[in-house]
């Protein structure tokens, strides 16, 4: 049932943020939404998100040495360095663009990632493994990324950072999973059931966080809608640099065809969620990262399907 609904929500989920983003703006000229409905949404979000993260996937794959050391490497090392480099023929390093645009390029995915995964007939059970890995390094590293991607036009304090993590990453983390305990010790057919809760409730709060930010921010939004080109252009040359890498990677390594497909598909989806989540967080009155992270997002989504479907020939 679970597998069923991930790989619905590939096809899905653009199709209802895009609805989010449409109704988001057109309410906006009748009522405005309390401010506060973007943070109660972002940690329903997260409490979600977190739920699904299986400690025990970890064991599961964690046999493959080889593949997740490379695939840690593409992700943590080579793409962000790329990212940068991409980023600084293209974008004003001195703009809120870049900063955004950094925030949505340097965190692989964490969730939907292994629908795509499944519908490229790569491995599931690999990635799967790379869920935790993902998410802590992330979290750990994305202090760093910030401090030497865009430390010329941002300040940002490391309490502030981590106090942001303890508040909106480890306790929603922390609660998602003792939910997932108790739901597993009861039954794991009760497991299933609300995993696909969680999943579906993910999907709803994303929705209704991207509507609120356009509910509550259209008219700074429509302002800078005027970035679109340029984020269009960043994106694409970053999905087509990930591509090659991937064959060549795959090609020098000689891995299994199943395994450049995991490797492309976990290099290639972005944890667009999580940023958004730690970005509102840092940067509120910045609805430029926002809009990058949300048009990012829109823009992977077909992507990844046809990825999929090329992996999959």
């Amino acid at each position: 049932m679970r597998n069923v609904f991930v790989d619905m929500k590939a096809y899905l989920e653009p199709i209802i943020l895009i609805a989010a983003i449409i109704i988001g703006s057109l309410s906006a000229l009748v009522y405005s939404l309390p401010a506060s409905i973007i943070d109660y949404s972002i940690i329903a979000m997260l409490c979600c998100l977190f739920f699904n993260v299986s400690i025990d996937h970890l064991l599961r794959g964690a046999k493959n040495k080889k593949y997740l050391s490379i695939a840690w490497a593409v992700n943590f090392l080579l793409l962000p360095t790329i990212a940068f480099m991409i980023l600084s023929t293209f974008v004003d390093q001195s703009s809120m663009l870049f900063v955004g645009l950094i925030f949505y390029l340097v965190a692989p995915c964490t969730d939907w990632f292994l629908g795509f995964t499944k519908l490229a007939n790569g491995d599931v059970d690999l990635n799967c493994a790379l869920l935790p890995i993902n998410l802590l390094s992330q979290i750990l590293l994305l202090p760093l990324y910030l401090f030497l991607f865009t430390s010329r036009n941002t300040h940002i304090e490391v309490d502030t950072f981590f106090n942001l993590l303890l508040h909106w990453v480890l306790y929603p983390f922390l609660f998602g999973q003792c939910i997932r305990y108790i739901c597993a010790k009861i039954s794991s057919a009760l497991l299933g059931k609300c995993t696909v809760i969680a999943e579906r409730g993910m999907v709803l709060a994303l929705a209704v966080l991207v509507f609120s930010i356009f509910n509550n921010n259209i008219q700074s939004l429509i302002g800078n809608l005027s970035i679109l080109p340029i984020t269009l252009l960043v994106v694409l040359c970053f999905f087509l640099s990930v591509y090659f890498l991937g064959e060549f990677i795959s090609k020098k390594a000689v891995l299994a065809r199943s395994e450049k497909a995991s490797l492309i598909i976990t290099s290639s989806a972005r944890n667009t969620p999580l940023m958004l989540a730690i970005s509102v967080g840092l940067f509120p009155n910045e609805t430029v990262i926002q809009l990058v992270l949300i048009l990012g997002m829109l823009i992977e989504f077909p992507h990844l399907i046809l990825l999929s479907f090329l992996l999959r020939k």
